[in-house]
């Protein structure tokens, strides 16, 4: 709640990517849909697909990541965001073991909101 008042305020920026849309499109629970929609148009950069990213989303997959957290990463990378935030404990895992492939620091939503008040 707090990363989404920081967004809010213009404190913090998010992010949307198709990544996003595709992956709440496909939320059996229409309450979670529509809540998630409304998280996401407090979103004021939107990153769109394009070959590069397709590669690198690839080239995470190969890495070990999910294909779509591979392309969640990617389209991070790519918008160049300083942070990805997540509570998935399997991309926290395997970004902890190569930390320097990634051109974005991952982070859990309270390490975030730590980071960013002091």
């Amino acid at each position: 709640v707090e990363i989404l008042e920081r967004a809010e305020s213009g404190t913090l920026e998010l992010v949307r990517s198709p990544a996003h849309e595709l992956e709440n499109a496909a939320n059996p629970r229409e309450d979670r849909r529509l809540a998630v929609a409304a998280w996401l148009s407090a979103a004021t950069f939107m990153i769109k697909m394009n070959d590069q990213i397709d590669h690198r989303a690839i080239d995470l997959h190969a890495q070990g990541y999910a294909v779509l957290d591979a392309l969640h990463l990617a389209l991070a990378e790519a918008a160049t965001a300083r942070w990805f935030v997540t509570c998935d404990d399997g991309i926290l895992r395997l970004s902890a073991r190569s930390p320097r492939d990634l051109d974005v620091n991952i982070v859990e939503p309270i390490a975030l909101i730590t980071e960013v008040s002091t």
